[in-house]
């Protein structure tokens, strides 16, 4: 038994550039011949649900203001180097630009982990260095080639000098742009007075018959979800629109995909075993959100079927087990993980993101509930941030987060046009720190 293919999902009818005749009752809506009024529902029934794909920044406040043109951040970089593709010949190693130091102990394996071996440092250059093996067999085992090598720790003789060298610590540099999303509900004058037929919610939860009510409503959560898409499926622009002006900014998709990548559904306990090891060489960060498909939801709501697993603790909703049932949330432990996840609207929608297939198509997202400390290179200073979250442009009385701007007849606003038209406008980016914590669940 399957589902047919016709009917197909509806897709019409979608927004029009001005109103239509049926949003207005005409002379043919009356027929004084007939004196009896035919039963109506005066009211519209929303059969696509709510329509908005904002989610869960919005709903956990993770928003924070910026002042400048870029945002500039560093993150901090690994402790230890891990060398590999390291040649050996002899005692000798090679390995460019290493930050290896005479007096470190090291481990040596061959590229398959078959054989390992531990030895000590006793002399540098810039891109070798040699090392004495602390086994009776020697260096011979594990070969001469793809070796991969770290320093464990360090050992000296009694009365002997100390380190000769010292180690610089690395950052690496991030930058971000805000980008400025607009939209626009326009009316005449006259269709303002002019009654429609249908009983209008307007943004505000009150009712009236004029059609402009459902415009507006409907170019607000339009409004909303441009913000939102932007944020999320955002890139920093090259090519012909680089060249004419257009700067963009890099969405969460974009961010996450220089994290990390699973290709297809995660729909085994082997999946995520194979998740936690790599959250385990990344920043062993314990809670983290799935934001998925109905579709990816599902196939782990099977994985735990037949398990016996306990659910996740209720730190990554600030301890707060209401605001995992708000937000939809479900969630299980595995590995010393928890994980939450939930159903995300944005990724089922037919009319957008819901329409992609194949490798492009984006099943899941996941993601770290924590904080992350950063240095600030605008503001000079370091600061904990959420390791997601939305930053908008204010200073001092400017606020750049949501603004509306109202021209009309009667205010003299319009330069003498018969209409009423509001703008919206909003400038704000998306911040991902620690993007190596992140994954795309893609394909």
């Amino acid at each position: 038994m399957s589902l047919q293919a016709s009917p197909g999902v509806i897709f019409t009818p979608s927004a029009t550039k001005v109103p239509t005749p049926a949003n207005y009752l005409g002379s043919g809506d009356f027929d004084f011949l007939n004196q009896y009024m035919p039963e109506t529902y005066n009211q519209i029934h929303d059969r696509f649900g709510s329509q908005d794909v904002t989610g869960m920044l919005e709903m956990m406040g993770k928003e924070i203001p910026y002042a400048s043109d870029v945002i500039k951040w560093t993150e901090e970089g690994r402790l230890t180097q891990l060398g590999t593709a390291v040649a050996r010949t002899a005692n000798v190693f090679t390995l460019v630009a290493h930050t290896f130091r005479v007096n470190e102990t090291i481990i040596v394996r061959d590229v398959l982990g078959a054989v390992v071996r531990q030895g000590l440092i006793t002399a540098v250059t810039d891109d070798t260095f040699t090392a004495l093996c602390g086994d009776v067999a020697g260096w011979t085992a594990v070969g001469t080639a793809d070796l991969v090598i770290f320093a464990d720790s360090n050992e000296f003789k009694k009365k002997t000098d100390g380190m000769q060298q010292s180690l610089n610590s690395q950052v690496e540099f991030f930058n971000q742009q805000g980008v400025i999303v607009k939209e626009l509900v326009e009316e005449s004058g006259t269709n303002l007075t002019q009654m429609t037929w249908l009983e209008i919610k307007d943004s505000k939860g009150g009712t009236g018959y004029v059609w402009y009510f459902k415009n507006y409503k409907d170019t607000e959560k339009r409004f909303k979800n441009a913000i939102e898409t932007k944020m999320i499926r955002g890139k920093n622009w090259g090519g012909d629109l680089a060249a004419a002006g257009y700067q963009g900014t890099q969405g969460m998709f974009d961010a996450f995909a220089e994290g990390n990548q699973f290709a297809g559904q995660m729909t085994t306990l082997g999946d995520f075993d194979e998740v936690i090891e790599k959250l385990n060489a990344q920043g062993m960060l314990s809670s983290n959100y799935i934001y998925g498909t109905s579709s990816q939801n599902l196939a782990i709501d099977d994985m735990l079927r037949d398990q016996n697993q306990g659910s996740a603790g209720w730190g990554m909703f600030n301890n707060s087990a209401q605001m995992a049932l708000d937000l939809g949330f479900s969630g299980f432990k595995r590995g010393g993980y928890d994980f939450g996840y939930s159903r995300w609207r944005f990724l089922d929608n037919p009319t957008t993101e819901g329409s992609m297939i194949g490798a492009n198509k984006i099943h899941a997202v996941m993601f770290p509930s924590g904080s992350k400390a950063v240095y600030d290179e605008i503001k000079g200073e370091s600061a904990t941030q959420p390791m997601l979250h939305v930053r908008y442009r204010a200073k001092g009385s400017e606020n750049r987060k949501y603004k509306m701007s109202v021209r009309d007849f009667s205010s003299g606003t319009s330069n003498g046009n018969d209409s009423l038209k509001v703008d919206f406008i909003t400038e704000r980016a998306l911040v991902t720190l620690g993007r190596n914590n992140t994954m795309l669940i893609k394909g």
